[in-house]
């Protein structure tokens, strides 16, 4: 195993072949610091003690092939993200399915060609660099969520009169800090959509001084907004791999969760009515104004926030605000837009600063 000096990234590059190993090197050296290994349990133990970057893994390996190295970075948590090319001489099409089924990112086939080599890692990196942002930028969002509940926790207690207390309100109430434990247990963007959306238009509804059980459905109906995605699967960007239909009957499947429970019938409406628009463009009823459910106005506009803030990678709060103004009268209701300025500076207004005094 041999190191060079660092200049953009780590690749540790696995082949049996010396031959094959040096003229990777020669060509990425240049740019990125080189690791090499020879065999399958020697590349784990490597991976473990000093991740890379970014692997380019030999098929053909005695002991150890390269779908079952690249199986077991997968199984382990700590490895699991480092993303795998395959270089391989296989030229059989089922070859290269066994290789994405393993986990690999992509194939290079050999003889390899120095710029089909370069232009390959350096997208590679720039995916896992966009990803790496993301998780950080999430796992920053969730920590402040979870100081956001413990004060809509507070919030909402000092809110509620004794007799509400023991009323109905204290049963959503209680409903709303079951399902923030649920989405806090889930790791992708629907849960950290869901938890920001449930805070943006429960804290909205709170500066509106509606009654407390009111403020719970709403923060509730936010969580479960887009329940009618699961099982259909959402991708970190928002809708990916889910076919058209899908999304315009995601509002009413997801409602149908509620049609047993009577006292939850108000957050199955707001469900069912967060894609409905201000001017009557909206889905599943076309529903215009007033008639919206406000909770759903609310979840809407808190929507839009989280989509815009989530869509940029500095200033969100200006941005998500800008996009809010765009639809105000159209998509949104605009007479609530201003109940929100406040409350979206201060959930993004930690991230902006640490931004900035990183830059610094």
């Amino acid at each position: 195993m041999t190191t060079k000096q660092k200049t953009i990234g780590t690749i540790l590059i696995v082949d049996d072949k010396r031959e094959n190993v040096d003229l990777l090197d020669a060509i990425l050296s240049p740019e990125y610091t080189i690791i090499r290994s020879s065999r399958g349990a020697e590349t784990l133990a490597i991976v473990r003690q000093t991740p890379p970057d970014l692997i380019l893994l030999d098929v053909m390996m005695p002991e150890m092939d390269g779908y079952d190295v690249c199986r077991c970075l997968k199984a382990d948590e700590t490895t699991k993200r480092i993303p795998v090319i395959f270089v391989t001489a296989l030229l059989d099409p089922g070859d290269e399915m066994r290789g994405f089924e393993a986990g690999g990112v992509d194939y290079i086939t050999k003889p390899v060609i120095g710029a089909v080599v370069r232009t390959r890692v350096k997208a590679q990196l720039a995916l896992k660099t966009s990803q790496d942002e993301m998780e950080l930028w999430n796992n920053n969002l969730k920590r402040r969520l979870l100081k956001s509940i413990a004060n809509m926790r507070l919030k909402t207690e000092a809110y509620m009169s004794a007799e509400e207390k023991w009323a109905g309100a204290r049963g959503c109430t209680q409903s709303v800090e079951l399902f923030s434990r649920v989405f806090e247990q889930m790791e992708d963007q629907l849960g950290i959509s869901s938890w920001v959306v449930s805070a943006l238009a429960g804290d909205a509804a709170l500066k509106m001084r509606l009654p407390v059980e009111e403020v719970a459905m709403i923060r509730l109906a936010g969580l479960l907004h887009d329940i009618g995605l699961l099982g259909i699967g959402r991708g970190v960007s928002g809708v990916r791999g889910i076919k058209q239909g899908d999304i315009y009957t995601h509002p009413a499947r997801g409602q149908e969760l509620f049609t047993s429970l009577d006292e939850y019938l108000d957050v199955g409406l707001m469900v069912r009515s967060h894609h409905e628009a201000y001017n009557g463009s909206g889905y599943p009823d076309s529903l215009r104004g007033d008639d919206i459910p406000l909770g759903a106005r609310l979840i809407a506009i808190a929507d839009v926030i989280e989509q815009a803030a989530n869509s940029v990678t500095v200033e969100r709060d200006e941005y998500a605000l800008t996009s809010v103004r765009r639809h105000a009268g159209t998509l949104l209701d605009p007479k609530l837009v201003s109940y929100f300025r406040m409350i979206t500076r201060v959930l993004y207004f930690e991230e902006k600063n640490s931004a900035t005094a990183a830059a610094g």
